[in-house]
Parts: structure tokens; C-alpha cells; sequence
């Protein structure tokens, strides 16, 4: 559950934080390894998620065969050969499409898609995307080791300008955030009206 989320309400959706994944890139040595039995080196997966045989099917693909559960699961090993970076990628064992990376849950590997996922943005008010957009912009100009940059009571008007940056282009970029921090904080007043009624401390 997102931090902030739902307060009080019982959580409906599965969101992809709370699974642990496998990720296409790690597995690019084993196109060039003896077929046989592997393990992946990841302790917080099930023995059944970390053993796998590595195999190929006739037309020269490699196979990661997991038994989980008494039941095979095959994900293929794919190379992009149409990118320069020749990417790596591995098959959803359920819909076969190609991906970056996939969910370990129970009994099983599959994609976001097809397990249901769902990501924590996709659960964000209209507020709390705003404000992680203007967060962002503030780290794009001042950098994320600049004090109070997380700080939505703490105001931009007089921040320094970074070194070397023109001034025309330091006024855009500023006033953009200011723009976006006037449409963000009547839409939290709302909001919190919304949540606590005749207790929300009125306007002064």
C-alpha cells in the first residue's frame, strides 16, 4: 500500500512493491554457459524460485525451466538483435511477450500484467502525483542534496540560483515549479476538508 494511501479502507489491490523480482539483465551469462543446473544467488526467493535447468529448444533459444510447486515453468532467454545494445529479454511463462523483468509470487513467475499488478502511482490522489511531479522538478534544479528539497511547506521564491546556469533559463524553470506549487496546495485544502470536515482548521 502506498505510503498516505486509503486511510481506514481495506487494501483491494496487489501492487508490484510488495513482490520480489527477477530482472532479464542478470541472466545474459547463460548464453554462453553448458546447458545443466543452475541457481540463482538470491536469498530472499523460495528454493523451487532459485533452481532452474538451463535448456534450449530446437530453434537454438535458450530455456530457464523452474519446478515450482511440481509444475514446469519455462522462460525463455530472447536477445533484441534489431537494438545496438542487443538487450536481453525473458519470457512471461503465462502470455510469452517479452519482458524486462519478472514477479516471483507463490507458485509461480509471471509479468506485471498478467499477475495483476499494479503500481503505486497508479493509486495516488491528484494531489500526491502533483506534488511528487514538483519534487522532481526541484531536484532537477537544485539537486537531491539540497536542504528542504522534499519540503512542501518550505517556499522556492528565494532559492539560489544554481552555479553556471543562465538566468533566463533559471527563471522559466523556477517559475514553472511555482506555478505547479499554487495549483497543489488548494487542491490539498480541499482534500483535507474533505477528510476531517468542521475539525480542518478554517482559513485565517
Amino acid at each position: 500500500m502506498p505510503k498516505g494511501q486509503h486511510y481506514g479502507r481495506t487494501q483491494k489491490r496487489a501492487y508490484t512493491g510488495e513482490y520480489h523480482r527477477i530482472f532479464a539483465k542478470t541472466f545474459k551469462n547463460l548464453l554462453t554457459v553448458p546447458f545443466g543446473s543452475y541457481s540463482l544467488n538470491a536469498d530472499f526467493l523460495s528454493i523451487e524460485h532459485q533452481k532452474f535447468k538451463l535448456t534450449a529448444l530446437e530453434c537454438g533459444t535458450r530455456l530457464m525451466i523452474f519446478t515450482i510447486n511440481d509444475k514446469a515453468h519455462q522462460i525463455a532467454l530472447k536477445l533484441n538483435n534489431k537494438s545496438a545494445s542487443n538487450k536481453l529479454y525473458i519470457t512471461c511463462p503465462y502470455c510469452q511477450k517479452q519482458r524486462q523483468s519478472l514477479y516471483a509470487i507463490k507458485y509461480a513467475y509471471g509479468c506485471r500484467q498478467c499477475i495483476g499488478l499494479h503500481y503505486a502511482s497508479q493509486s495516488e490522489r491528484p494531489s500526491e502525483r502533483l506534488m511528487r511531479r514538483i519534487r522532481k522538478l526541484r531536484k532537477e534544479l537544485w539537486g537531491y542534496d539540497w536542504p528542504e528539497v522534499n519540503n512542501m511547506f518550505e517556499p522556492i521564491a528565494y532559492w539560489p540560483k544554481p552555479k553556471w546556469m543562465r538566468w533566463k533559463t533559471f527563471n522559466l524553470k523556477r517559475d514553472k515549479i511555482s506555478e505547479l506549487e499554487n495549483k497543489y496546495w488548494p487542491m490539498v485544502d480541499t482534500q483535507m476538508k474533505a477528510m476531517f470536515g468542521h475539525n480542518f482548521m478554517p482559513d485565517c
